[in-house]
């Protein structure tokens, strides 16, 4: 059954990370699945190569964005507006902090429509402790956004319990999703022509904000205490910098590795597929890590994964996909020895990652995972919360 679907989150930047893809992502498999799909958002991608790119492809698949932000002051009146040009037969709003959201659940409970709320990790309680007193308040002036919700929709089970236990509002857990295709036939080639120096050195790679939450810090002591026991691999960080990028190269230095860790800025599209695919291992330890949307873009290339508990991808640690270690620099390093050292290890952990990956989280299966929740809120019959 096809309906009018309204996507509503904060900006569509892609140094945003996790929540802008799923919603770019996530539109696109919609519209090809006969959906009438808008995006609303303050902001749309500044850079012009972005917003080319975005608009050319959501012009193809009859996506409509409308960006509020550039309709004036940005207010409910504007979110109003844009609603009545929607006409949409259900409201998806992705996050939990921006007035933005509050303002879009406020028309859709006032025009009797209803609506979903994706927190991307937000409300799980590890996130919450930090600045716990002004999320506390947000959450208690504000209960009507989530309370009027049809259905919570989290990343893992661990943050849909807490979330079953505060809220008196329906629950389940709605994995991120990844179009298989693009990355099946990714290769190495455009990004070693972009970085000579790595054409014939192994490295690990890290892709993410460079933010004190992705725990880049962590990861480079472990490197540094990999490299001084024999590690021949070199380490890239790839993402955009959120403010640590001057203490993680300072940090580098002063481990005695900075001349094997490169900072190599942010990468998109078809630059981060051919780092992904040039990479010997993809690493991840972060402080915490509600989904880890590019470990799973690092599984479905067919990469090895060491990552921790911290980060929550529910299924793959029993499913043998990739590499948990113990949250420590010594434990880290040696996981990230072991692959190097023993290839066929690393191969088979690779081609478990890869298959496990690519049957759980297309963007099809997930899609029809997101219509169920919808069919649910609009009161048609199907699977209850929770059993996705």
């Amino acid at each position: 059954m096809s309906r009018t679907i309204l996507h509503v989150i904060e900006d569509l930047k892609p140094e945003s990370g996790g929540p802008t893809t799923v919603v770019v992502e996530l539109a696109r498999q919609q519209a090809s699945s006969g959906d009438r799909v808008f995006v609303l958002c303050l902001h749309g991608p500044t850079q012009p190569e972005q917003r080319a790119r975005l608009e050319a492809s959501w012009k193809s698949a009859c996506i409509r964005l409308l960006e509020v932000g550039s309709m004036g002051a940005p207010s409910q009146s504007t979110v109003s507006s844009a609603m009545r040009d929607a006409r949409p037969d259900i409201v998806h709003l992705h996050g939990v902090w921006s007035s933005v959201l509050r303002w879009s659940a406020s028309e859709a409970r006032q025009r009797d429509l209803k609506y979903v709320v994706s927190t991307h990790g937000m409300l799980h309680p590890d996130v919450l402790k930090n600045g716990k007193l002004k999320k506390w308040v947000y959450l208690t002036l504000f209960r009507r956004f989530l309370g009027g919700a049809a259905e919570i929709l989290t990343l893992n089970e661990e943050e849909r319990a807490y979330v079953a236990s505060r809220f008196t509002t329906a629950s389940s857990v709605l994995a991120n999703g990844i179009h298989v295709s693009d990355y099946r036939s990714a290769t190495g080639t455009n990004f070693l022509s972009s970085h000579p120096n790595l054409r014939k050195q192994s490295f690990a790679l890290f892709v993410g904000r460079l933010h004190a939450i992705k725990g880049i810090d962590l990861l480079t002591r472990s490197f540094a205490d990999a490299r001084a026991r024999g590690l021949k691999s070199h380490l890239v960080i790839a993402g955009p910098d959120s403010g640590e990028r001057a203490a993680l190269q300072t940090l580098a230095s002063e481990l005695g590795v900075g001349d094997t860790v490169h900072f190599v800025g942010p990468l998109y599209g078809a630059s981060k597929l051919s780092a992904l695919a040039a990479c010997s291992m993809f690493v991840h330890r972060p402080r915490f890590e509600g989904f880890g949307l590019s470990v799973l873009e690092a599984l479905v290339t067919g990469r090895p994964v060491i990552t921790t508990h911290r980060c929550r991808l529910d299924g793959a640690e029993r499913a043998g996909a990739l590499r948990v270690a113990e949250d420590t620099d010594a434990a880290f390093a040696d996981a990230m020895l072991a692959l190097e050292q023993d290839p066929a290890l690393a191969a088979a952990l690779a081609s478990r990652g890869a298959e496990w990956a690519r049957e759980q989280f297309d963007w099809t299966r997930v899609g029809r995972d997101a219509e169920a929740v919808y069919d649910r809120a609009c009161g048609i019959s199907g699977s209850a919360p929770g059993q996705l």
